[in-house]
């Protein structure tokens, strides 16, 4: 009989121990559902702000890459503007000094020409590489730019 009480009460033990171990292990999983439920609404809150985010990003460098494309029309119509006014000073000259200078001339005419076409090719210059572009082009700019006013100052010198 003594037997017979052990038995039953290792058994008792042995479903209590399992019941509470089941009771136990239901409420730590519906507390981790409502906590990935709600990491997944913060994740989700997290995308939309990012989205957001990133619109306004894309936004302002739009802008950015339109208001730089404003500017360097603008200075390229000055070279234009620049390089026309030491033609015509070279229309009426007959002598040495226009062949001399022609040559020149006529490779700032061209190199601001490409420039135009450059900045006319939007695509490129609305790439991911704009950046880039836009560092390159500046420096050739600004190398034109030089040059015409080196070409300028040789001209209005009278030899």
């Amino acid at each position: 009989m003594m037997m017979n009480i052990k038995s039953k009460v290792s058994s008792l033990l042995l479903v209590s121990a399992i019941g509470f171990g089941f009771g136990s292990c239901s409420k730590p999983i519906e507390e981790k559902m409502d906590d990935a439920e709600s990491k997944v609404e913060e994740k989700q809150d997290e995308v939309t702000e990012a989205k957001v985010d990133l619109y306004q990003v894309a936004s302002d460098s739009a802008t950015q890459v339109t208001e730089y494309l404003m500017v360097t029309k603008e200075r390229l119509k000055a070279n234009t503007q620049s390089l026309e006014e030491i033609k015509e000073g070279f229309s009426s000259d007959k002598t040495d000094r226009k062949l001399a200078y022609d040559e020149e001339l006529t490779s700032l005419i061209n190199q601001n020409r490409a420039l135009i076409a450059v900045v006319n090719d939007t695509p490129a210059i609305r790439s991911d590489t704009w950046k880039n572009v836009r560092v390159e082009l500046n420096q050739q700019m600004d190398d034109l730019e030089k040059s015409i006013a080196e070409l300028k100052e040789k001209v209005t010198i009278k030899p």
